[in-house]
């Protein structure tokens, strides 16, 4: 996917957030927005995700030449973040149903064909609310990186990850995102490394 933001601009309570961006981010690259806390870093992936409306300016998304409308951006984008959740009092089988027969997923057979990609020995008959924070981290990374919707957008991925688990992720973007667009909001060096261009707020 294709997306071009021109002149955009937010601000909460006349505070401006940040003034006139503007930037190209091509289809299938990966692409980091940076800045110090606070910055708005967040609030401009929301933006791009169709979750939160500029002040003012335009973003337009294309794949292969065709404009995706606003009302159906959503069909075409995964958004990861820490403070999103999945419905946790669901199995991680029951969770991977859930996704299919919502039409995601559909590159795997089953639950074992998916869940190999993980890289982690998850007890199946466990809720997934007695999953530690990284565990449920991998799964929301599986469940976005793993589809074939052509845009993803992940805000500061690597959190709740340890050491084992940043390789885990760095490996399953490499290996799944040649196809994708990647926007990735962070101001860890080893995830802004791996975007080909990027834009700094603040």
């Amino acid at each position: 996917m294709d997306l071009s933001i021109q002149k955009l601009s937010k601000a909460y309570n006349r505070k401006p957030i940040f003034k006139d961006l503007t930037f190209t981010i091509p289809s299938g690259t990966r692409f980091a927005i940076t800045g110090p806390n606070g910055s708005g870093k967040s609030t401009l992936l929301k933006l791009l995700s169709g979750g939160l409306l500029p002040t003012s300016g335009v973003i337009s998304y294309q794949i292969e030449g065709q404009v995706i409308e606003e009302d159906d951006l959503y069909r075409h984008l995964h958004f990861v973040a820490p403070y999103n959740t999945v419905i946790e009092e669901l199995r991680l089988p029951e969770l991977f149903a859930l996704h299919r027969r919502l039409g995601l997923l559909r590159a795997y057979t089953g639950y074992a064909d998916w869940v190999q990609w993980l890289e982690y020995s998850f007890d199946p008959e466990k809720q997934i609310k007695s999953y530690s924070s990284g565990m449920k981290q991998r799964i929301k990374l599986g469940l976005a990186l793993l589809d074939d919707r052509p845009l993803i957008l992940l805000d500061e991925p690597g959190s709740n990850l340890d050491a084992a688990g940043k390789s885990w992720m760095f490996r399953l973007i490499e290996q799944t995102s040649q196809a994708k667009t990647v926007v990735i909001a962070s101001n860890e060096p080893s995830e802004i490394d791996i975007c080909s261009g990027q834009i700094r707020v603040g």
